[in-house]
């Protein structure tokens, strides 16, 4: 869904405006005004003292400008989408900076770096030599290297040095030198105040970075009288490091940067392209698993235990009325038939066939096809094996507890909480989540397992925090009162939604 008025794309060219000419345009007229005015305060703690030129009142535009302003916006709309979208990203960021500097200075100083960042290039990085490599760390590599051999130490020298190049930092800073022409030092800097000078700037820039990534309060140290207020020198001093750039040293060098960024990047014909997912006020929503899951088409290894995710998601809902939406998986039961025999042993190839077997139960075996019950003959016995689409399907489609003793379900569930802590986990429903770790807690402690039992336990109530069934039966394990009765029904369909992924 989305819906715009248009004004957002008149926003991008207030700040393109803005970036290129110097001048503040927008269309905000009391933000503008109080920066512009200084609201009262002395020029001295100003906007315009913070960034020269950029807020000064009554300025007149010169045709060479708008010339500049015409091949800049020329060059921006030939990059490749990635590189405009990148481009426009850092120039909204860092605008957004100098209008924010005057209440929060150091929130802008960080997100001005961090719009630098984000045009930075390991391409641009060059390989640094040994002399030149952190003295701190050379020195304790050198030592471990005494008794090795010439080399192996040289070889273990360059991978230092290259995994020093394709750094965040190394590359930041090496990107940004890169990427500054003569003329920043040149015919930019007439009429600047304290310009950074060329053999300094290496040194500046690393600063810069560590401020962004909060690895130095050298901002905080100086205090806002040296480094904000300073009627827009670019560099401040700095006892451990001499000089540091101030806010109007970094928006010039920002400015010249992106726009050697958009000169030197590669032009590419135009080609089609769907704006509509670039418009603003655009709203991405998941429909619920019941409108989508028995759809055939583009099922993957990749998506397979998504889509176990999705039934039984709705499975559970239609048991405790949710919905009565029906979602027939005949035809995407006869897409697993054909995926199946082809894929390796693993999760995805379990979780299709445990979505099959787990539709099939929910369906009169006179109704099976004969091809879905050669299908599950052939598969089936997969299920027999712990995982966590084996368990699905023992829950759901059996209503029973699976064949497996403690040992493999520990195993099981114990993999189960790792992996759920990776990005790239294979999603299932919370309760089923929950579900896995309390019969393990269940099994281990009937084995006589008590502090094995009292921790998986404690897995099955994180995975659905705030829940009282959970919360009850831990507290009666801990007790020594464990019940072995836990009402799986009354768990799974008593309110589901409370705890239900988005």
């Amino acid at each position: 869904m989305f819906a715009t008025r248009g004004t957002d794309l008149v926003d991008d060219v207030a700040y393109v405006l803005t970036f290129v000419l110097n001048r503040t345009v927008g269309r905000d007229h009391d933000q503008v005004h109080r920066l512009v005015s200084g609201d009262g305060a002395s020029r001295r703690r100003s906007a315009n003292d913070l960034f020269p030129g950029l807020f000064e009142p009554q300025q007149a535009v010169q045709p060479e400008e708008w010339r500049s302003v015409r091949d800049f916006m020329q060059d921006l709309i030939g990059l490749s989408r990635d590189d405009f979208v990148r481009v426009i990203r850092a120039i909204r960021r860092v605008v957004d900076a100098t209008r924010r500097a005057l209440d929060d200075p150091t929130g802008a100083y960080t997100d001005m770096v961090a719009a630098l960042e984000s045009i930075s290039s390991s391409s641009l990085a060059p390989a640094a030599s040994w002399d030149r490599y952190d003295g701190s760390k050379r020195k304790i590599i050198d030592a471990a290297l005494v008794d090795t051999d010439e080399a192996t130490a040289d070889r273990v020298r360059a991978a230092v040095l290259e995994a020093e190049r394709t750094g965040l930092k190394r590359r930041f800073v090496s990107s940004t030198l890169a990427r500054l022409s003569p003329e920043y030092y040149r015919s930019e800097a007439i009429g600047t105040v304290r310009p950074p000078r060329a053999p300094d700037m290496e040194r500046m820039l690393s600063v810069a970075y560590d401020v962004r990534s909060r690895r130095s309060h050298v901002l905080e140290d100086l205090g806002e009288g040296v480094w904000v207020f300073t009627d827009g020198a670019e560099t401040a001093y700095e006892p451990n490091f001499e000089r540091v750039l101030t806010l109007a040293g970094l928006w010039r060098l920002t400015r010249h940067v992106v726009r050697r960024y958009v000169s030197d990047a590669e032009t590419v014909p135009a080609e089609p392209w769907d704006y509509r997912q670039a418009l603003p006020g655009i709203v991405e929503m998941q429909l619920a698993p019941q409108y989508w899951i028995w759809q055939p088409g583009g099922l993957t290894e990749e998506n397979a235990t998504q889509r176990l995710d999705g039934f039984a998601e709705a499975l559970i809902g239609w048991f405790a009325g949710d919905h009565t939406d029906g979602f027939p998986m005949g035809d995407v039961c006869r897409e697993i038939q054909g995926l199946v025999p082809g894929l390796a042993a693993g999760e995805a190839k379990t979780a299709l066939i445990a979505t099959h077997a787990l539709w099939h139960s929910c369906v009169d075996p006179k109704e099976h096809p004969a091809d879905a019950a050669a299908f599950l003959e052939a598969f089936g016995p997969v299920l027999n094996q712990p995982s966590p689409s084996s368990f699905t399907f023992w829950l759901l489609g059996k209503q029973a507890t699976p064949p497996w003793n403690a040992d493999e379900l520990a195993a099981m569930a114990q993999a189960r909480t790792e992996a759920r802590r990776r990005k790239d986990h294979a999603p299932l429903p919370p309760a089923i989540d929950a579900l896995i770790q309390l019969e393990t807690a269940d099994r281990l402690e009937a084995d006589g397992r008590h502090a094995e039992a009292v921790a998986f336990a404690a897995n099955a109530v994180s995975e659905v925090p705030g829940n009282e069934m959970l919360i009850e039966w831990e507290r009666r394990l801990v007790a020594g009162d464990h019940d072995p009765d836990f009402d799986v029904n009354a768990f799974l369909l008593g309110g589901r939604d409370k705890h239900a992924d988005a």
